[in-house]
């Protein structure tokens, strides 16, 4: 069953490469000598659009001839086209605007797409990454430090080089105390995999480069703990201003207890997600499956389904959750694999997706804005509602 409504989505994608080149006068007589003027060919462009003086179209292909270009095509302005040879385009462009027969003569400048790549070392070992187009997402979105997202998990290393800087307050629920680090290493894998330091040289990247880290401990050094203290760390996080609380945890049966802090952490403003589970069959987990939790199963490099992962129509989205390489506890960083990697992958594009709209927005429009923009990738629909994630959509649709 759906826990969130779903929005439909479209994506327009615009691709240019174009390059050009000018022509020149048919001759001597002909031409009205202006100054030369030298353009800088900072695109490496081989075409320029020419726009030929009233009743001297006919003579196109003539000046392009005298200066070894061709006519590649006409624009709809009458403008034309000439491509030349490279190297050659500001050369050729200064003989055109010393031309009689051309009333302006410009480089067709080539454009491209943008993609943003970090300079974190491990960054290419992180497939997970591009394939949620996070690379594209951070040209028009790297995250904001006014967003928190609670790791509710075995805490994290709070002395890891990748993490250390991104720290705010958190709770340990397991020992009773403020020092919420990690003696298991799970919590600081998943933290890093949403939003470690990134662009800083040191290790690799986080979907979202700049939001808060939260550390929550509910779960002991064998990577177990009780709902009740896990209930308690969602209030807590609510109650501390997390807009994301991720939970790479499951297991037990439903609980009302749970299910109403689930509600109160909602209403008090944060997106909740959490793992499906690592059953690889279609049994319902808790939390993922409780109402207004965004639950994840997890994909490969390819976009299979992992085989480990639960699935279902109940799960709502899926992300990259196999061999993810992340931050390390004590230091460096390490490989997983499961739903808990899918889902801290989820929680930092809801980073992203909350800077977009600001923290004052409703978070049913973070979930929306992320379940409406996902890729429909083979299995949607069966082994999850809406698709895997897609992190440069759901930043600009």
């Amino acid at each position: 069953m759906a826990k969130f409504n779903k929005l439909s989505g479209a994506l327009v994608a615009v691709a240019l490469t174009v390059t050009l080149l000018p022509a020149a006068g048919v001759s001597a007589a002909q031409a009205e000598v202006k100054p030369a003027k030298k353009i800088e060919n900072v695109t490496g462009t081989d075409q320029i659009i020419v726009k030929f003086a009233a009743g001297k179209s006919d003579v196109a292909q003539a000046v392009a001839e005298a200066h070894g270009a061709s006519v590649k095509k006409t624009l709809s302005t009458g403008a034309k086209v000439l491509k030349v040879k490279n190297g050659k385009a500001e050369d050729v462009l200064a003989q055109l605007q010393a031309d009689g027969n051309v009333e302006f003569a410009e480089l067709d400048h080539i454009y491209s797409i943008d993609v943003t790549t970090p300079n974190d070392p491990s960054y290419g070992s992180q497939y997970h990454l591009p394939k949620i187009q996070a690379n594209s997402a951070w040209d028009y979105q790297k995250g904001s430090t006014a967003v928190k997202i609670a790791i509710v998990d075995t805490g994290v290393d709070i002395q890891h080089p990748d993490l250390s800087s991104k720290i705010v307050a958190g709770y340990d629920f397991v020992n009773g105390d403020t020092n919420a680090d990690d003696d298991q290493g799970h919590g600081t894998h998943c933290a890093g995999i949403a939003t470690a330091s990134t662009n800083n040289s040191t290790n690799g990247a986080g979907v979202d480069w700049n939001a808060r880290i939260m550390p929550v401990k509910v779960l002991n050094s064998a990577g177990s703990g009780y709902t009740s203290d896990i209930e308690a760390g969602v209030r807590w996080a609510a109650d501390n201003g997390a807009k994301v609380i991720s939970m790479s945890l499951g297991g037990g049966s439903y609980s009302s207890t749970f299910q109403s802090a689930i509600t109160y952490a909602w209403g008090k403003g944060a997106v909740i997600v959490a793992a499906a589970g690592n059953n690889g069959n279609t049994a319902v987990q808790y939390p993922a499956n409780y109402s207004n939790v965004l639950s994840v199963a997890a994909t490969t490099s390819t976009d299979a389904k992992a085989s480990f992962s639960t699935y279902g129509t109940w799960v709502d989205v899926a992300a990259p959750g196999q061999s993810i390489y992340s931050t390390a506890n004590g230091g460096g960083m390490t490989t997983m694999s499961g739903t808990s990697m899918a889902t801290p992958v989820v929680a930092g594009v809801a980073g992203l997706v909350w800077a977009r709209y600001g923290t004052s927005a409703a978070p049913s429009t973070i979930v929306n804005k992320i379940t409406s923009t996902t890729d429909a990738i083979s299995g949607t629909g069966s082994y999850w509602i809406y698709g895997r994630v897609n992190a440069y959509k759901a930043v600009t649709l």
